[in-house]
């Protein structure tokens, strides 16, 4: 009689706290799926974002390699051979140039960096500024 009575009173308990943990683990995993689809869509979004960039700058790239001038086609690897050599320059060459006594003493603190401040303005303003003749002298002919 026990047995019996406990079985009434236990099984729809556990029944009802089974339907309830099912109904739990169902909602963490349409939960986990939402987050889930969230996520993936970010990521196609931001996928798409970086084509459409990655794009661009081909464009730009093919551009200037398709220009009319020389220095429109160059001025990349001017700009990139000219900070390279300085570096090069200060962090390698100096040192030696100076252990050989071929070079004074010179300290590249601040005004070091202003010296390369200003070399990189210079070959940059260089660029625009040839650019800025060549097409006052294309536009006199």
């Amino acid at each position: 009689m026990w047995r019996t009575l406990a079985e009434l009173i236990v099984g729809p308990v556990i029944g009802k706290a089974l339907d309830a943990f099912k109904a739990a683990q169902e909602r963490k995993l349409s939960e986990a799926e939402a987050r889930m689809e969230a996520e993936k869509s970010a990521i196609e979004a931001a996928e798409a974002v970086l084509k459409i960039e990655l794009e661009a700058r081909r464009d730009v790239l093919v551009a200037e390699l398709r220009g009319e001038s020389t220095i429109q086609r160059y001025w990349r690897p001017v700009v990139a051979l000219t900070a390279f050599f300085s570096y090069w320059f200060v962090i390698i060459a100096y040192p030696f140039l100076l252990a050989w006594g071929l070079l004074p003493q010179v300290r590249f603190g601040e005004t070091g960096l202003q010296n390369m401040f200003w070399l990189t303005t210079i070959t940059v303003g260089g660029y625009i500024g040839g650019r800025t003749v060549e097409k006052v002298i294309r536009v006199r002919r």
